[in-house]
């Protein structure tokens, strides 16, 4: 009797292990929201003194890094998964002179688009516009900054200071 209890045991710790094995396996389980910063610092080496400006919604988390003089700076995208999964998965990452330099759009079909910028442009206002449906983004001129916006947005239009138009480089990169 004891030893068909222990062969029982065995064989329920057994298939539990390999239930594990295989929702590890399928790639079901993500980072949590609550994690995802500080995966990012982990799997891209990014020292614990930088800065982030970050924006996250249900599909996505964009995340900009950067050193204290604004000199050097490193970025993050992470994507849920539709149908049955938990967290959200690393999409792509790593430095691009875009983000140093103006404003990137990162498009995500389905997803949404990721604005990332160190703004050297001094991007104060962010303006969309969907058949009329006008909406102001406010944007502190003289910090980086993360925007996530739906892909139905329209028509995206950014200002500086000065009220001038800032030009937008943007990759599409599918979902």
């Amino acid at each position: 009797m004891k030893a068909e209890k222990i062969t029982l045991l065995t064989g329920c710790v057994l298939i539990v292990l390999l239930a594990v094995l295989i929702v590890w396996q399928a790639d079901v389980l993500g980072v949590s929201a609550a994690k995802l910063e500080q995966d990012a610092r982990e799997n891209q080496d990014i020292e614990n003194e930088w800065e982030v400006a970050q924006d996250i919604n249900d599909d996505m988390c964009a995340m900009l890094f950067y050193d204290e003089e604004k000199d050097e700076c490193a970025y993050s995208i992470y994507l849920s998964k539709e149908g049955i999964s938990y967290g959200y998965f690393f999409r792509q990452g790593g430095f691009d002179p875009y983000m140093a330099e103006s404003v990137k759009g990162v498009v995500f079909e389905e997803r949404g688009i990721a604005l990332l910028s160190m703004n050297e442009d001094k991007v104060c206002r962010i303006v969309t516009d969907n058949n009329g449906a006008e909406k102001v983004i406010q944007v502190d001129p003289a910090e980086p900054f993360v925007i996530l916006l739906p892909i139905d947005c329209g028509d995206i239009v950014m200002y500086d200071d000065q009220n001038n138009v800032v030009t937008m480089y943007d990759t599409f990169t599918g979902a």
